[in-house]
């Protein structure tokens, strides 16, 4: 007769992971300082702080002198060690700070020349002098609390030299006294900002086709210069005023207008350009969208473009219609404008999308009678109200943040070659 025994639970369970770590660098800094001080000893410091002792011993004899502690770990050590590596670390921030920021393959070269000339030996290629791949990975995640591989984002050097503190505080307090006088709630401060659109989308995602094929292509309509110009706004509370299209046509065409989002109004130009009368046209209908009155006034940002600032028609309309209008900054909208932060941005994704899909769908490259009924769905996409509340709050407008920008944010333009 077999028998079968049947094995405990308690033998079947998988062992749980040990617990992380529970201390600090913070304690570790601390723990050092008193066994330096004699007044605990190692151990003493180890029990007091949770820190291991073959840890805080470790750590005492590497970061002797030292007045900051830096953890120092155990394992096979690294090819160029940890000093040049934070060194290097430093060198690739510095070179960020001054817009002329290190790619991937600018890094394994540069780890293979300092191996040269410290003379340190090392396992890179010597025929493409350059690290590899796998070297890269792991010293990004050595760093990966002060560094990390960033998309790029192209900026002008007028932007990069304008954006200064001075300017910067200029501002922050003028908008400081407006909120004193006024005391505006977030419905009633707005931003507004033109961008332009096209038939064709801003960018091609990738498609799976033939392996092997040279080049794959995608349909795109052959009006690559027709540009429509939609000016749109919102507030602090992530209120949206319905947008304005500008089609590139000498008259008026209410067909264009087809599928276009509820309330949105258009206006016509040969060139598809904001002019000063159409803006003028916009803000008439801002006016009759917000109705501000002597009990309820409102704020408006815009950038410096000559159809907001030389504009006295405007001027006197928003003065008579009780609004209070505050231009930003020259050439710092990449860093202060709301919609510019937090909207524009997944509006050109969702956007350039819907042109894709509606590709797909019916066979055929889009013409401007498509572009209002396309942009209302991209449009709709990316109308959301947190766009509008994290606009305002990560440029500091509102809540008003005078400290929102650091030093460091103002010291790039410092960096940057000026002469021609």
């Amino acid at each position: 007769m077999l028998c079968y025994l049947r094995m405990p639970r308690k033998l079947l369970e998988i062992p749980q992971k040990p617990p992380k770590r529970s201390w600090t660098l913070e304690n570790l800094q601390a723990a050092i300082s008193d066994v330096r001080k004699k007044e605990k000893t190692a151990y003493q410091a180890s029990k007091f702080y949770g820190i291991p002792k073959s840890t805080l011993l470790r750590n005492l004899k590497c970061n002797d002198g030292n007045s900051t502690v830096e953890l120092q770990t155990i394992g096979r050590k690294t090819i160029l060690g940890p000093v040049v590596e934070r060194e290097l670390a430093k060198y690739l921030v510095e070179m960020e700070h001054r817009y002329f920021g290190l790619t991937r393959g600018d890094l394994m070269r540069c780890a293979y020349k300092i191996c040269v000339k410290k003379k340190i030996p090392h396992p890179f290629n010597s025929e493409k002098k350059a690290a590899g791949c796998g070297w890269v990975d792991l010293f990004l995640r050595r760093h990966k609390t002060k560094i990390s591989v960033r998309q790029a984002a192209g900026t002008s050097k007028a932007r990069i030299l304008g954006f200064k503190k001075e300017a910067v505080d200029r501002f922050f307090s003028l908008v400081a006294k407006e909120y004193k006088t006024y005391n505006f709630p977030p419905h009633h401060i707005f931003n507004c900002d033109e961008t332009g659109i096209s038939v064709v989308p801003s960018k091609f995602p990738k498609v799976i086709g033939l392996k092997g094929k040279k080049q794959i292509g995608a349909l795109s309509a052959a009006e690559k210069g027709c540009l429509i110009t939609v000016v749109t706004c919102f507030n602090a509370n992530g209120d949206y005023v319905p947008p304005m299209l500008i089609f590139p046509r000498k008259k008026e065409n209410k067909i264009l207008m087809k599928g276009a989002p509820s309330g949105c109004i258009s206006q016509f130009h040969p060139s598809g350009w904001i002019q000063t009368n159409l803006f003028l046209q916009w803000f008439k209908h801002f006016i009759d969208f917000t109705a501000p009155t002597a009990a309820n006034p409102v704020m408006l940002y815009f950038d410096g473009h000559y159809t907001h600032t030389r504009n006295p028609d405007l001027i006197d309309l928003a003065r008579n219609n009780h609004i209070t209008i505050i231009s930003l900054p020259p050439h710092c909208s990449h860093k202060i404008q709301p919609l510019d932060k937090s909207f524009m941005g997944p509006f050109k994704t969702a956007y350039s999308e819907e042109i894709r899909l509606f590709q797909n769908r019916e066979q055929k490259v889009i013409t401007l009678y498509d572009v209002a009924a396309l942009f209302n769905a991209g449009y709709t996409k990316a109308r959301l109200p947190q766009h509008g509340i994290n606009g305002f709050r990560t440029t500091g407008i509102y809540p008003l943040n005078q400290d929102i920008f650091q030093d460091c944010d103002f010291q790039n333009a410092k960096h940057v070659v000026t002469r021609s």
